[in-house]
């Protein structure tokens, strides 16, 4: 799986705004999982309309079976409910952290202007005080994090001088999942 994700949510503002986000894995019951924090348009976004589409992109993969031929490769979800995690849940994905991920959690106003020198200094100082103490960095309350669960998967794949071949994947009522090819 790729690392990162491009995440489209709907803005009073803007209408559809979308962004390469950090993919977090899959939630127990196979939704894809995103952090974020709770001042972030994004938040705000998913919490007023839970409704989102996400994508993964794979621009050259090689697939040795089929030759030495490059092919793109794409999958989305469409469709999604974004559901925000429990907090034991937001624990486990804290302790999961790197530590400059906790730091930037702890300091970074996202979004926000800001005074580089200034942020570097609340960087620096953060850690210092992490690496003196020797105490983990507590979870701020305005970390947090959605799981999705589309209605709907779509991939592709595409190659040079090849027709495209895509399959989707559609919920049914029942909760069963239809499969079928479907044109480009």
């Amino acid at each position: 799986m790729p690392q990162t994700m491009n995440l489209a949510t709907v803005d009073d503002e803007y209408g559809v705004l979308n962004r390469t986000v950090i993919y977090r894995g899959l939630s127990n019951d196979n939704g894809i999982i995103y952090v974020t924090q709770r001042f972030t348009r994004n938040y705000k976004n998913l919490k007023a309309n839970p409704k989102a589409c996400f994508t993964f992109y794979w621009p050259k993969l090689m697939v040795p079976a089929e030759g030495a031929e490059p092919c793109v490769w794409q999958v989305r979800g469409l469709g999604a409910t974004a559901t925000e995690l429990a907090e034991s849940e937001l624990d486990a994905l804290w302790s999961e952290e790197v530590l400059a991920t906790r730091i930037r959690a702890l300091v970074f106003p996202c979004g926000e202007p800001v005074e580089y020198e200034e942020l570097k200094a609340k960087h620096d100082e953060c850690l210092r005080q992490h690496l003196s103490s020797g105490r983990p960095l507590e979870r701020p309350d305005t970390y947090t994090a959605f799981k999705f669960q589309p209605e709907r998967w779509d991939f592709l794949k595409a190659g040079v001088g090849a027709i495209a071949d895509r399959v989707q994947y559609r919920r049914q009522d029942n909760g069963q999942w239809l499969a079928m090819h479907v044109a480009t």
